[in-house]
């Protein structure tokens, strides 16, 4: 403890440390009438120490081992890989008979990345999804489109139910509805829930305690980006940390039990929930040399869940002369996500306009022709990206010989067309699982790292 004494004002310092957080600075102040104030900092004081282990951290290199599959079963169970995405997380980790993907929400491998604080401990998952109608001012979620930037980088949505508001340092504070009333969270804070719940329930599938952790983010990260994630997982209580692109980690899924060919080239194609990533890479005997990477973090599978949703709202607004208020926004919003799925192996949708809750029993139907003509704008963007990347190196589409695609928003026939189009001469492969194979990939570098630290690169 170190105390002050200046005048008749008293300044106190102390360094407390609770359960799952390693320091804390918590600031006492006592004024000339004795009023006493206090605060805690625990992100300040989180980011000073992860931002000082990057700064002491030397530069990495850009070649990446690819784990072969034959030796996980010898290694420490207590490998852990997290794909920490915008609408939805997935963890896998290594058990005696391989990596394995975990249910953690109920039976479900997949947890949607929503917290809700109506009550006094936080919720997450697809109960908070449930509950949106009735409690969308509780809830927080498209959180890694806000951590690590600053406020005015970030891009506000319409759809979201929170505020998001500037603090004294210029970055942005989550302000949301609470069980007592208003309340401000870090970014860093929202994602911490989500990762806390994902280390509870795999340390209840592995029985035991998991402090070390691989987590993947998108590529295009930049440094405050990756900090604030770091920070985050140790907020939710993790010892170690190590960061991984997303690329990265889809690659060595495919790879860790097929053949390598010899001196190919390969695009990794990754769109997700909320965010692009692309990645070129050289495959030569066990090693990924990344060539070029590029993305968009404003641009995923929720951006064509809001063009069909603008699409059906303004139908509402000129046919029926409906109004859409908070309640029903959020119905229709989901709604439209159902859609988008049924649409990807359908030939056509419909949206029933009784549920949600009008006096009227219509069908409202899109055809995937159409829905691919609402989205061409952001099918231009993707291209924008492609083009993008190409310019960081010597390649061309033709010197790539296949494309990798990864991330649930691959499952639209849209993206699969988009790309063929443009790599004709590719081999295109799309994992019946795309939205999985980052966990996985993650899993088996965290096994890989624990047995051989000395011999790979982890972001």
């Amino acid at each position: 403890m170190r105390v002050w004494a200046l005048g008749k004002k008293y300044h106190t310092e102390m360094k407390i440390t609770p359960e799952n957080v390693r320091e804390i600075t918590f600031t006492l102040k006592i004024d000339e009438n004795f009023i006493f104030s206090y605060d805690f900092n625990v992100i300040e004081s989180t980011q000073r120490r992860v931002k000082n282990f990057y700064a002491n951290q030397k530069k990495l290199d850009t070649t990446y081992n690819i784990p072969q599959k034959d030796f996980i079963n010898n290694v420490n169970t207590s490998a852990i890989g997290i794909d920490l995405g915008m609408t939805k997380c997935c963890v896998a980790v290594n058990r005696t008979n391989g990596i394995e993907l975990v249910a953690i929400d109920g039976s479900e491998r997949q947890l949607p990345s929503y917290v809700s604080f109506k009550e006094k401990d936080p919720i997450c998952g697809q109960l908070v999804i449930n509950q949106l109608e009735l409690y969308a001012n509780a809830s927080v979620f498209d959180t890694k489109r806000i951590i690590g930037r600053n406020f005015d980088e970030i891009q506000i949505y319409s759809s979201w139910p929170f505020e998001v508001i500037k603090n004294d340092m210029d970055k942005p504070l989550i302000q949301v509805r609470g069980c007592e009333g208003s309340i401000e969270k870090h970014p860093e804070e929202v994602t911490a829930i989500l990762l806390k719940h994902v280390k509870q329930k795999v340390e209840e599938f592995q029985g035991k305690i998991l402090n070390e952790v691989v987590i993947t983010i998108p590529a295009g990260f930049n440094m405050d980006q990756k900090i604030a994630t770091h920070v985050a997982a140790d907020l939710a209580g993790f010892k170690t940390v190590h960061l991984l692109e997303e690329p990265i980690a889809a690659s060595i899924a495919y790879f860790v039990d097929r053949p390598i060919p010899p001196n190919f080239n390969m695009l990794l194609f990754d769109l997700g929930g909320g965010t692009l990533d692309l990645c070129i890479f050289k495959v030569e005997k066990n090693k990924l040399k990344v060539i070029a990477n590029d993305g968009d973090s404003n641009l995923g599978g929720r951006d064509f869940d809001m063009v069909l949703f603008q699409h059906f709202e303004k139908i509402l607004k000129t046919k029926y002369k409906i109004t859409m208020n908070e309640k029903n926004r959020y119905r229709l919003i989901q709604k439209c996500v159902d859609i988008k799925h049924t649409i990807s192996t359908e030939s056509e949708a419909s949206l029933d306009v009784s549920e949600l809750h009008f006096e009227t029993d219509e069908f409202l139907t899109v055809t995937r022709l159409e829905f691919e003509q609402m989205a061409s704008e952001l099918l231009d963007q993707i291209g924008e990206v492609l083009i993008q990347i190409f310019s960081k190196t010597e390649l061309t589409p033709i010197d790539i010989n296949k494309v990798l695609l990864v991330g649930g928003g691959c499952r639209m026939p849209m993206i699969q067309l988009f790309l063929r189009k443009r790599f004709p001469k590719a081999d295109h492969t799309c994992d019946e699982n795309p939205d999985e194979m980052v966990a996985i990939g993650a899993a088996y570098y965290s096994s890989f790292l624990m047995n051989n630290s000395s011999n790979c690169s982890i972001m």
